[in-house]
């Protein structure tokens, strides 16, 4: 995985975000799916909407339509707002 560099301001320089409205399916470790809404990507990672709150710090699976599920780790959550960092390669 990339980490990135802060910046001379202190940022994290972070790849471009594509804002998307995409339907998903996300699976949780213990195998419970929810249906979630991909709301911008990038290279690196993602934000989405969900039904339920996300536990920062757990592996989940995303799925969209019928492209193979893409291992993730959910990094922060904002009520049912979640952003995580995918932990495999994925072309945009």
């Amino acid at each position: 995985m990339k980490h990135s560099k802060l910046d001379t301001n202190g940022y994290h320089d972070r790849s471009a975000r594509v804002s998307v409205n995409c339907d998903a399916v996300l699976t949780e470790a213990d195998g419970c799916e929810l249906d979630v809404v991909i709301i911008d990507v990038s290279r690196d990672g993602f934000r989405l909407q969900s039904r339920s709150e996300l536990e920062i710090g757990s592996e989940v699976s995303l799925r969209v339509a019928k492209l193979d599920p893409v291992r993730a780790l959910i990094r922060w959550t904002c009520g049912h707002e979640a952003g995580g960092v995918f932990l495999d390669p994925v072309a945009l």
